[in-house]
């Protein structure tokens, strides 16, 4: 092949490939735009001042699978523990856990003064001779959420409980938001399994 043969080859074939090469840099750049990829949990946490590992798989799992938890606030004024079944969602790019209730109930005002939580979760069977299955009590922090990142929040609780939404839609009913600190993981031959942030 002649230099000048060469030349020419490589001309038209750096002619046809430029503007293939623009045209995906163009199309990557808009769909960044248009489509962002969900953040990691770790950028969004570091938003709320906390860098949270991710939580162990079981209780991952778990708490993708149930739809029911109990929650646990401390009546000051009582000396004494308040205790309610919540349906909840667990929200796991984000690593949270969201609630509902209303604004005149006693759970709201004690939460109003306090955001230590605990929540207990479990799967286990309602017959005997179950033979997996796991009780994970949760501690959290607790806070009460409001504007639009409440009704995104409300949405996502609704889609996950669509059939509830007498506890979730309504001017008067609050969004709560849950940040795990610890857990404690217990299966069904009672070996337990401890994790806290900052675990490795």
């Amino acid at each position: 092949m002649s230099e000048k043969n060469h030349i020419s080859t490589v001309t038209s074939a750096v002619l046809f490939a430029v503007p293939i090469i623009i045209y995906k840099l163009l199309a990557t750049s808009y769909q960044k735009k248009s489509s962002p990829l969900p953040p990691s949990s770790d950028s969004l946490n570091r938003s709320y001042g906390t860098l949270t590992p991710p939580l162990p798989t079981t209780v991952r799992k778990l708490l993708s699978q149930c739809h029911l938890a109990y929650l646990s606030t401390v009546d000051k004024s009582l000396l004494s523990s308040h205790l309610c079944l919540m349906r909840f969602t667990y929200l796991p790019l984000e690593e949270v856990i969201i609630m509902s209730t209303r604004n005149n109930t006693k759970k709201y005002e004690m939460l109003e003064d306090q955001k230590g939580v605990a929540l207990l979760v479990h799967d286990f069977g309602n017959g005997e001779g179950a033979n997996e299955g796991a009780s994970i009590t949760l501690n959290g922090d607790c806070q009460i959420v409001t504007g639009d990142e409440a009704e995104r929040y409300r949405m996502a609780h609704l889609n996950h409980n669509p059939d509830y939404p007498q506890f979730i839609v309504g001017d008067n009913i609050a969004i709560l938001r849950i940040s795990v600190t610890a857990a404690r993981i217990c299966n069904i031959n009672d070996q337990v399994i401890h994790w806290r942030i900052g675990d490795k």
